[in-house]
């Protein structure tokens, strides 16, 4: 499909309009943070934001989410419930786009899970690249993230007074036509595309002592390494750091039977592999009760596991674990730690 380009005015114009029309959700700031929120017009939106305190997959797995209602009268009845609406995220980064083709891959390609595919048909993303690091904990040029060649509807680079598109889809050129003033990208566009990603590589660069490709061997290499201990005396197992993860997609499935004893409903809540009851089965004994255990499972998972199934790491590099972590366990710190510090038992 044939490029782009945007003044802002015209973009921020759109925004407005649609946001009477559908729901737009977007960055918006919250006090020394950001969050993603559905907004009512553009100027909610925050520029030059650091990564949302969680990521935009939120709206597709909602922390607590209904899945069917049930009654028992003269027989039972069981409904299911499937809420989804028309929504634009919009403002979403490369590293969380790579996140949401991780979700999209398990729970579409493999799981075909019916609420999260309703969700998802109906969400159109629009990506906005980085050209600059967000902070020290980010590490996205180390995992492969940092660039974004699928996995949105539209993808928007930053040129001063302009953006310049890159469209993704068929739903992403019909958005992107129906904005009065765009026009289709020029040599001098071009130019200064190539300008801005030469500013981006320069200002990137890689933190991990190890590519992406051989952690997944450096993380099985180093099953019976030390730091596991270190990090399970260290790590309070409050699960802050999935909590944040956009690739986490562990959930836990109850039923709340209301008073009547006759009727209710099944929901899922979201759920931590680093809290000790998450491994735990009926009479009492957990898989995975020392924390060192939980901590390594973690960052195997991450770093490996979802790789090994999937082709795509478990994770992007956005840092967000490390900004919420108590006690300041930053993934960079320990994948480098077990490149040059193979420590075993």
């Amino acid at each position: 499909m044939i490029d782009r380009v945007v003044a802002k005015a015209d973009l921020i114009r759109s925004i407005d309009s649609l946001a009477d029309k559908r729901t737009v959700a977007a960055p918006v700031a919250n006090g020394p943070q950001f969050s993603f929120r559905t907004i009512t017009a553009a100027e909610e939106i925050a520029e030059g934001y650091l990564p949302t305190a969680l990521p935009p997959n939120k709206y597709l797995l909602p922390p607590r989410e209904t899945l069917l209602r049930f009654a028992w009268h003269e027989e039972l009845t069981v409904d299911p419930v499937i809420e989804a609406t028309d929504t634009i995220a919009f403002g979403v980064r490369p590293c969380d786009l790579h996140a949401l083709e991780l979700l999209d891959r398990i729970f579409v390609d493999d799981k075909h899970d019916g609420h999260y595919r309703a969700r998802r048909e109906r969400m159109l993303l629009v990506g906005v690249e980085c050209l600059e690091p967000c902070d020290d904990h980010c590490f996205c040029e180390s995992m492969g993230t940092l660039r974004a060649e699928s996995g949105f509807d539209v993808l928007l680079t930053d040129l001063e007074d302009t953006y310049y598109v890159r469209v993704g889809s068929p739903e992403g050129k019909e958005f992107i036509l129906g904005i009065d003033g765009v026009r289709e990208a020029a040599y001098e566009d071009r130019t200064l595309l190539r300008k801005a990603h030469e500013r981006r590589d320069a200002a990137f660069t890689p933190r991990l002592d190890v590519t992406f490709e051989q952690l997944p061997g450096l993380l099985a290499e180093s099953s019976d390494s030390l730091l596991w201990d270190v990090l399970g005396e260290k790590c309070l197992s409050c699960g802050a750091c999935t909590n944040v993860c956009p690739t986490c997609y562990c959930f836990d499935v109850r039923d709340d039977v209301n008073l009547d004893m006759k009727s209710g409903e099944r929901f899922r809540t979201w759920d931590s592999c680093q809290l000790e009851e998450f491994a735990m089965v009926g009479t009492g004994e957990s898989f995975r009760q020392p924390r060192e255990m939980r901590v390594k499972h973690r960052f195997n998972r991450k770093g490996r596991y979802i790789f090994e199934r999937y082709g795509l790491h478990g994770c992007v590099g956005c840092g967000r674990c490390a900004r919420s972590c108590i006690v300041d366990i930053d993934p960079i710190e320990v994948f480098n730690q077990l490149k040059g510090q193979p420590v075993e038992r």
